[in-house]
């Protein structure tokens, strides 16, 4: 117990400090361009860089910081931080489970069980939270979660969240009763590969995995049936924040975009979004590519993400998706893809692509008084008022069928407070899954009109900062939405594009999400929030409360450095 004690304290230091020192490489640079007396370009690439979450602390804080820019006496802290990393992770490497555990039969539930027993006591050996659930049991809670199989992150601090039928646990998502997975596909942001093992072995399964990640955690040899690629990014200011898990079984696929990178911390006590799909069965050899298809285009639109990545990898993946049935699948696709796009090319990624959706089939009273609401993880540079680009995405956002007069909505942005984090369970070790630099807040101070506290206590969530990021209007009376968005992209050009003057529509980054349209999936006009209403339609889970709650004049947004401030 103390040993075990001892490794999960080392694990909080490593921590801690690669926030410092993430902070610190922030701050370096930060000082530099305001020493700098180059262009405006070279500024405006600055206010990218905070856009495509390079100073990302929660995320920055887990790899280990080389920086060329950084001062002697800040490029020290990096390097103390990287040292202790780096011994942390030797420590990790002395008990981390060995490929054999992989190769045991999991051919009875007996030998699942010794497995799953196997992966819980290595997990607590090296400090991980285990979220235990019963196996076998999570294809009866997918079954619930019909029409929407919306799911939020089970949070480890709070036993309300437990038995919520729309909670879920990794392992859930691999649980045998969904099938017997073969192979596994993972896009994401980040990924720590032991956790992601051991996840699979406390499910019961094997599995050949290919991750494509921006940042590997540990640097343990690979299994040889385990493939980790690098995404190779546009510049040092794009990012790769798309979390997306196709599971292959021997009869067909299923689908899940998330909000949440694979490793241990962003699923034990955050507010995490997942959706994931029905099982997709395998097509007919006879079949035509083209067969199989959603009402949605959500299987082109999935094969033509994929192509992006130009990954020889992924070329059989793009042939299972092209071979299976997607036609039970109710949602839209909504990604981004680094680049420079035009005329029809832009209206297939980013807040173009959604305005395209919306336009054709969200629907709304005629000159509807709707305010938007977006609720995001980290916050961009949008420049001096609102019209600079917060106008640009809300005027797509407030599409639909109606063709009349479109009247500019309400914006509001729903983002931690200062008071949020302190309260949260994250404060105690001094993480976050929250990016907004305090330079760029100073310079559009006229923000704080729009921004609304993160409150959650109806679902339990109200500690559990948010890494979630969500779009939808809401009717004055708080009971219904045209629309809802899950999606990976926060508020900023770098996720949903920007138009670039005499270039085109430019995007950063890679990110992935889903839209809910009532048409699709209830057949109706919008989806009741509130309490269930005659027509029988289930209520959609959206997850903070209503009504929102706006700053109060003494309040200020989470920034980044108040992480560094607080040691």
């Amino acid at each position: 117990m103390k040993k075990r004690k001892s490794k999960a304290q080392k694990r909080q230091y490593k921590l801690k400090q690669m926030d410092i020192a993430s902070q610190a490489h922030s701050t370096t640079l930060t000082g530099k361009e305001h020493a700098s007396s180059e262009s405006d370009k070279t500024r405006k690439k600055s206010q990218e860089a905070s856009e495509a979450g390079t100073f990302d602390t929660e995320k920055m804080r887990q790899m280990s910081v080389e920086s060329n820019y950084c001062t002697n006496d800040i490029q020290q802290n990096i390097g103390d931080s990287q040292s202790s990393f780096e011994s942390s992770e030797e420590d990790a490497n002395a008990i981390t489970p060995r490929m054999e555990y992989l190769m045991h039969p999991f051919d009875s539930a007996m030998s699942r069980k010794e497995i799953r027993k196997m992966a819980i006591q290595k997990m607590k050996q090296l400090g991980y939270a285990v979220m235990i659930t019963k196996p076998g049991k999570f294809a009866k809670k997918y079954a619930f979660s019909a029409p929407y199989h919306l799911f939020f992150t089970r949070v480890e601090n709070s036993e309300e969240t437990y038995n919520q039928k729309f909670s879920i646990t990794f392992s859930e998502i691999l649980d045998r009763s969904l099938g017997e997975i073969v192979n596994s596909l993972h896009l994401t942001f980040m990924v720590d590969d032991t956790w992601l093992y051991l996840q699979y072995l406390l499910a019961g399964q094997r599995t050949d995995m290919t991750i494509l990640c921006k940042h590997r955690i540990h640097n343990e040899k690979l299994n040889e049936n385990v493939t980790i690629i690098n995404v190779n990014q546009r510049d040092q200011f794009s990012s790769h924040h798309t979390n997306i898990t196709i599971l292959q079984y021997r009869n067909g696929l299923r689908v899940i975009v998330s909000t949440a990178s694979l490793h241990s911390i962003d699923w034990v006590n955050r507010t995490q979004g997942l959706w994931i799909s029905p099982h997709l069965p395998y097509l007919p050899e006879s079949a035509n590519p083209n067969d199989g298809e959603s009402k949605t285009n959500f299987k082109k639109d999935l094969e033509l993400y994929l192509s992006k990545y130009e990954q020889p990898t992924l070329t059989s993946w793009i042939r299972a998706v092209r071979m299976a049935d997607f036609s039970d699948i109710n949602v839209f696709l909504v990604a981004s893809v680094p680049g420079i796009y035009k005329a029809v090319e832009a209206d297939l990624w980013g807040y173009r692509k959604l305005a395209h959706v919306l336009s054709r089939y969200a629907t709304l009273p005629s000159n509807a008084q709707w305010p938007i609401v977006a609720q995001s993880s980290g916050i961009g540079c949008f420049g001096s008022n609102f019209e600079n680009w917060l106008k640009d995405i809300t005027w797509c956002m407030s599409e639909g069928t109606s063709k009349g007069s479109k009247n500019q909505p309400q914006f509001r942005i729903i983002y931690p407070s200062i008071e949020n984090y302190k309260q949260s369970f994250d404060y105690q070790d001094f993480i976050t899954p929250l990016s907004y630099r305090a330079e760029n807040h100073s310079k559009q101070q006229w923000l704080k009109l729009y921004l609304y506290q993160w409150k959650a206590k109806r679902t339990g969530r109200d500690r559990a900062m948010p890494n979630i990021k969500s779009y939808t209007r809401i009717s004055p009376d708080l009971k219904r939405i045209p629309w809802f968005v899950l999606t990976s992209a926060n508020l900023s050009k770098a996720a949903w594009g920007s138009i670039k003057q005499y270039k085109g529509y430019n995007i950063g980054n890679y990110e992935a999400g889903v839209i809910f349209i009532p048409k699709f999936i209830t057949g109706t006009t919008t989806f009741p929030i509130g309490e269930e209403e005659d027509t029988g339609v289930p209520v959609f889970p959206i997850p903070y409360d209503l009504p929102l709650s706006q700053y109060n004049s003494g309040d200020s947004p989470f920034v980044n450095e108040f992480v560094n401030s607080t040691h």
